[in-house]
């Protein structure tokens, strides 16, 4: 055990720089590759990689700029090209331009990273300045100002994103700015570009509008103001594509460099930053070409080569990305069609600039349809959390009887018994219905799709004084009495009929969808809401009640409410627990579903659908702007999507859609 411990201090002393460099230079290779994925796929160990490398990335080459400074008197003469790779160490604190926060929190930190940003740019100065790099006549001094300089301005955007992801576009400014923002121009409409070229337009009205959800998501903005000719000339699958689309560029806003980045100054540094390397590099290769060359030991100059040749491999990939982002393609798009006739030789150049950015962007989209890979802006998934499924699996697992022993039943079963599943084809249709019905009704009506919460659709099928006590109770109980009495409902449509309809199919996915939010996200319901009711529910069924599968839980349930609905409510109804209540009532419900004989014509199926695409209206509306942008970071929630639209319906651009639909 001693041999082994004195093999790791010598290797320590003799390598343990070199290791951290490059340790630090693997970590941003690995943080580019996931980065990109992250936004588009909600998966546990994807974030469990992106964040134990985001961690160690900055740990590691801020730990080799301290053991560098403090040490460096102590070097050999052959290991002094050491303190070259103190500027590569600047870069790679400058991260990589698709990840620079790992959760929203980390934007509100931005001082602490600029406090950072000044000690580590004095740290690495320093050991260049007392290195011999600096007092010799060589190439390797110009390559080392060049990288320094680099890896300052590469740093130092990064801090400046971050402030720019956390500040409000108001904060600080005059009086003046909180007028309102116009969007859109009557001189302009999307019909004067052929859909075939743009792919249906999709990618310049979503940056066109990003207004919009920047205003839900990053504001206070200034009030929006649209043209009238704007917002009544364009499908409803096109403005849905270009909500998904939205989550991806939310998400460049407040995770990655993309604010800083499709500016003039930002594709100054793209340009300048892989020049310099490359000249730094040209530099180096250089001098030890000579046979006169600044002698210094062959694995410090192998190292040395893996930094420059890394630091130019992810400058190009830097730059390629830039260009060829849907940034670039609306900025040159928009450019282009602003461009003014009299000068026609920027017009051509920018025109000849869009081309070339959207081919690239069309072979890439091609090659990814032919290899199967989703074109996706968001991970297109909705999270799944069947209660049923949870208290007839849990009562008999194992695993969920070691977690109760241990005191982690809630948790372990919330994670276990939660899965995913695509969005439901029909979604988008049933949403547009939804909307539809608040067109002409005021924002502060109770029967608004932004305060209904499943009132309005009750009224309009008239059933509203039979079963409002089950939208009226607070949110959290209302959510687990129709969840409960919609899988009730659900199993037994389900053997009245030999096919369920994909009506049938959206509804379960999005009552569990719902409950997962609730038992999963908390964070993603408004504020008042709380997990206490589903709590108290789990221990209710799990613990108290009898049965051995979901067949005969259904059965109990639907019986309970059969004897409650003919006896009544018993006198000491109001003296049982919290639980106890919840389960009567959801027992009450789904025996009034089934008992309503609505489901010769379908109709309760759409009472159903309705209810629950009002609850996540709802939901949606009220879910803090915070929560939205901190889930874009892990493949985003389908209710940020249904937020954008709701949101462009309240500043009036879907007002003329809708009421065209209607």
């Amino acid at each position: 055990m001693a041999g082994g411990i004195e093999v790791l201090v010598v290797f320590w002393r003799e390598w343990g720089i070199q290791a951290l460099v490059l340790l630090s230079f693997t970590l941003q290779v690995i943080l580019l590759i996931t980065a990109e994925i992250r936004h588009r796929k909600d998966s546990g160990v994807l974030r469990a990689i992106i964040w134990s490398a985001y961690l160690l990335a900055d740990t590691t080459a801020i730990y080799a700029l301290g053991h560098m400074s403090v040490n460096i008197s102590k070097w050999l003469p052959e290991h002094q090209l050491m303190a070259f790779w103190a500027p590569f160490l600047l870069l790679h604190l400058g991260g990589q331009d698709n990840i620079t926060a790992y959760s929203i929190e980390d934007n509100r930190l931005w001082l602490r990273h600029l406090q950072t940003f000044v000690v580590q740019v004095v740290a690495a100065a320093y050991i260049l300045y007392e290195s011999s790099i600096m007092t010799r006549r060589t190439l390797l001094r110009p390559a080392a100002i060049l990288m320094f300089v680099v890896g300052v301005i590469k740093y130092g955007e990064r801090v400046w994103a971050l402030n720019c992801a956390s500040s409000s576009n108001l904060s600080g400014k005059n009086y003046q700015s909180f007028g309102r923002v116009h969007i859109g121009d009557s001189r302009i409409t999307f019909e004067c570009i052929p859909d075939d070229f743009y792919h249906e337009n999709v990618t310049l009205l979503a940056h066109r509008i990003l207004t919009i959800p920047l205003h839900l998501f990053k504001g206070p903005l200034p009030l929006l103001e649209l043209d009238n000719d704007l917002s009544g000339s364009y499908s409803w699958e096109l403005m849905y594509r270009a909500a998904e689309m939205q989550l991806s560029l939310m998400y460049g806003v407040f995770y990655s460099k993309a604010p800083v980045i499709h500016t003039w100054y930002g594709n100054c540094i793209r340009v300048i930053s892989l020049m310099a390397t490359i000249t730094a590099a040209l530099l180096v290769f250089r001098q030890f070409s000579e046979e006169d060359g600044y002698w210094c030991n062959r694995a410090d100059v192998r190292a040395t080569y893996v930094l420059l040749d890394g630091a130019i491999v992810l400058e190009v990939i830097s730059l390629l990305a830039a260009m060829f982002s849907s940034w670039a393609e609306a900025s040159l798009t928009s450019s282009t069609l602003y461009a003014s006739s009299i000068n026609l030789f920027s017009c051509l150049i920018r025109t000849f600039l869009s081309l070339v950015v959207y081919s690239a962007r069309y072979l890439v989209k091609r090659a990814m349809r032919k290899a199967g890979m989703p074109l996706r802006y968001w991970s297109g998934s909705m999270g799944q959390h069947n209660f049923i499924h949870l208290c007839t699996q849990s009562k008999v697992s194992r695993s969920s009887k070691v977690a109760r022993w241990m005191g982690r039943e809630d948790w372990w079963n919330t994670l276990v018994y939660s899965t995913s599943t695509p969005v439901p084809a029909n979604f988008s249709e049933l949403l547009e219905k939804q909307l539809v019905q608040s067109v002409g009704i005021s924002n502060e009506s109770r029967d608004h799709i932004n305060n209904s919460r499943g009132r309005a659709a009750l009224k309009r099928m008239g059933c509203h004084d039979e079963l409002a006590w089950s939208v009226d109770i607070q949110l959290e109980e209302s959510i687990l009495v129709w969840h409960v009495a919609t899988h009730v409902y659900l199993t037994w449509y389900d053997k009245k009929h030999s096919s369920q309809p994909n009506l049938a199919n959206a509804i379960q996915v999005l009552s569990n969808y719902i409950v997962f939010l609730l038992a999963a996200r908390p964070y993603m319901l408004p504020d008042n809401a709380s997990r206490q009711r589903y709590v108290e529910l789990c221990d209710k069924v799990i613990n108290h009640l009898e049965y051995s599968s979901a067949e005969d839980l259904v059965r109990l349930i639907r019986e309970n409410g059969e004897r409650l609905n003919t006896s009544g409510p018993s006198p000491e109804l109001e003296r049982r627990s919290e639980g106890d209540l919840t389960f009567d009532r959801a027992s009450q419900l789904g025996a009034k579903l089934i008992s309503k004989g609505l489901d010769a014509a379908d109709g309760m199926l759409d009472l159903i659908s309705q209810v629950w695409m009002e609850i996540m209206c709802y939901v949606s509306y009220r879910c803090r702007p915070e929560s939205h942008a901190r889930q874009l970071s892990d493949g985003g929630e389908i209710i940020t999507i249904v937020a954008i639209l709701m949101e462009y319906m309240r500043t009036g651009f879907l007002k003329e859609r809708l009421h065209g639909f209607r």
